[in-house]
């Protein structure tokens, strides 16, 4: 699966409700590990030649989140058409991470919901601000090819923040928070 397939829980218009409190629910990941690696914010560095890829795929792989075969090429390298949803996963798992770190420091205050409320409006607000394709990029045309693919055939820019469609980014939390907990669940099989 090169992309994600849309279903028709993806079909549903995308608002601004991209984290959710009950995505937080027994979400008991044991230990919030740092990113030690380089590239923190480089979704241009491949542009310039620079690859951080493995060192943000090792770190997936730490928490759970292994990037699927069909996103890379027989390199292992991502794929071009891919790079949008790595580095939106890649993102958005720092994300739901830091979330999860303030949400386990205000659990146990009193106005909990509210606060925790406020803080995910503000990480969707960001996610959306700055994952969201609002220029039409990731659009897939009927011919199976992407807007963005034009652009990079004639050499100009074409999406340098890797930013996803409504239904890509829907599906990269669904399959961030799947493997957070398949990778808690199988944790626990093993205790």
């Amino acid at each position: 699966m090169s992309q994600f397939e849309p279903t028709d829980d993806t079909k549903a218009e995308l608002t601004t409700e991209v984290l959710t409190i009950s995505d937080f629910e027994n979400l008991n990941i044991p230990e919030l590990l740092p990113y030690q690696g380089e590239g923190k914010t480089s979704f241009k560095a491949e542009d310039k030649g620079i690859n951080y890829d493995e060192q943000k795929e090792e770190y997936l792989h730490t928490l759970g989140i292994d990037i699927p075969d069909t996103w890379k090429a027989e390199s292992g390298k991502i794929e071009t058409d891919s790079r949008a949803l790595f580095i939106t996963t890649f993102v958005v798992t720092g994300h739901i991470l830091a979330t999860e770190a303030m949400r386990r420091t205000i659990v146990d205050d009193p106005n909990y919901e509210t606060i925790f409320t406020e803080v995910l409006n503000d990480r969707n607000n960001q996610i959306l601000e700055h994952r969201l394709d609002k220029s039409g990029m990731r659009k897939m045309l009927p011919n199976k090819t992407r807007v963005e693919s034009y652009y990079e055939a004639l050499g100009l820019s074409s999406n340098p923040e890797k930013r996803v469609s409504r239904e890509e980014l829907r599906e990269v939390v669904k399959y961030i928070f799947f493997h957070l907990r398949k990778n808690q669940y199988a944790d626990s099989k093993e205790e």
